[in-house]
Order: C-alpha cells, then structure tokens, then sequence
C-alpha cells in the first residue's frame, strides 16, 4: 500500500514541477514580448531576433551598447520601411552600421557609420524618378561640430536594396561650378559661376592676422541632404577659408542614364554669423 502511495505521489510532484515550469516560461515569453511592445510602435517592424544579437555582443565587448527602439526610424510615408543600427558604440551616440528594412526585405551596410541620438539616420520611400517604383532613401551624419556638418545620403533600388550609382559632390563642383577668391589687404572678394551663369558677388571684410584663405571655394564640409517635395535635395556650403562660408550651393538629384546626377543647380550668397558656427557643437 506505501509503495502505491508513494508511487501517486511522485507523479503528482512532477506534474506540478510541469506546471510551475510552462507556466514561467510562458510568463518569461510574454514579459520579454510586453517590454518590447511598450517601448515604441515603431519596435513591431523590429526583429527581436537582430536585437537580441545586438545585446548579446554587449556581453562579450563593453563598449557596445545594446539597441533600443529609440534607434529605430520608420519612413513617414510607409510604416514597413526602417531603418536602425547594427551596432552602437560608446555612449550611444555612434551607429556602425546600418540595417535597412523594406516591405519584407532586409540589407546590411556594415561601412555605413553614422550619428545617433538627434542626429539619429531618416529613411523614406517615394518615386523620385516617375518610373512608379518607390526608391528608398536613407539620410544620416557621418559627423558635426563647430562649422561642420557631414551629412549622407544612398538611394537603394526598391527591389534588391542595393545602393543606387549618384553622382559625387567633388564631380558636380567639377562640372558645374567655377569660382575665385581674390584676397586684398582689407577685404576678401568672392566670385561664383554655376552653369555660365555669375551669381552676386560677395565681399568679405578680412579678418586680422595671417589667415589663410583659399583661391576656390571648397565644399564639403557643410552639407545637408533632405527630402522636400518629392526630391532628394542638397545644401551644401562654400568655404574661402577654414570654417569661413560665402554662400551655399542648392540642387536636387535625378535620373539619367543609369545613374543619379545633378539638376537645377543654384548658389546664393549668404553672410554666416557666429551662431551659425555655434549651432554644429
């Protein structure tokens, strides 16, 4: 009789070990999946899967930090495009790599290293070139500071998510922009010519000291790319000297022959103050 006993005992003990054990694990599951959820709207288009790797390199290198939803842009114009980091360096502020999301595909860009937190990347999908096929956009810094901003942008094929040929800033300068700096010993004079036709001249009074100016505007070092009106559209600012800017040099990109080029090239001449170098800090 004991040996039954303890026999129906035994079986009602790992029964209830069964329990309590689905039971945590399902608790386990649904918390992990509630913290997730709660965190963004924007982490649903997320796989906890590639945040997980992403946390678990954590582990094995301090440096890392682990992604959150707050790293997670979704494109206005379609909620099943994003973009978000591979992974997170320091104190949060430096995304190596990117990961780009689109209706159900997904690439990796491990030489992309951009900016986080408010300067964190952009994405959209828009038809920018009338064929009827949305391209993906992708917008971020690659660094900023005191007269400095670098912005960057890639345009991807709607389909294989590959990175679209666009014409480089040095070529569009090279083919459609001549200038001079003309340095006398009290002013700086400034001369433009886009596309053969001469924009304002700008005179500077020049600065006290041995400064050292250049004989061509150089561009580069400020340039911001956005998405306005359907266009993928291009500031970028003239320096006559280090952290100096006469004006700046607006366009848009469109298609031509298999590849994305400069159209509608503009430059107007704009005195910067000091708050306006203060601002990239």
């Amino acid at each position: 009789m004991k040996t039954w006993t303890g026999i129906l005992l035994m079986i009602i003990l790992a029964v209830a070990t069964l329990s309590v054990t689905s039971t945590a694990q399902t608790t386990n599951e649904s918390q992990q999946q509630l913290n997730i959820d709660e965190s963004s709207s924007q982490t649903v288009a997320v796989e906890a899967s590639h945040i997980d790797r992403m946390n678990n390199a954590v582990n094995s290198n301090k440096e890392m930090m682990p992604v959150k939803a707050d790293d997670v842009s979704v494109a206005p114009e379609n909620s099943d495009v994003l973009v978000y980091p591979m992974s997170i360096e320091g104190s949060g502020y430096i995304y190596n790599g990117l990961v780009v999301e689109a209706n159900g595909k997904k690439r990796e860009f491990g030489d992309w290293r951009a900016e986080g937190g408010t300067y964190k990347p952009e994405v959209h999908e828009l038809d920018l070139n009338g064929d009827g096929k949305k391209e993906i956009v992708v917008l971020y810094s690659k660094g900023h500071g005191t007269g400095i901003y670098l912005g960057q942008a890639h345009i991807l094929d709607p389909v294989t998510l590959e990175v679209m040929k666009m014409q480089s800033l040095d070529d569009i300068v090279k083919e459609h922009v001549e200038s001079k700096v003309t340095v006398s010993s009290d002013q700086i004079e400034i001369g433009v010519t886009v596309d053969g036709v001469q924009a304002e001249s700008s005179r500077v009074d020049k600065a006290a000291g041995d400064g050292l100016y250049h004989e061509q505007l150089q561009f580069g070092r400020v340039t911001y790319y956005s998405v306005n009106n359907g266009k993928l559209v291009v500031s970028t600012s003239g320096a006559y000297g280090e952290s100096l800017y006469a004006g700046d040099l607006t366009f848009s990109y469109v298609y031509q022959n298999g590849e994305w080029k400069a159209d509608d090239l503009k430059y107007s001449m704009e005195m910067y103050e000091e708050e306006y170098y203060e601002s990239f800090d």
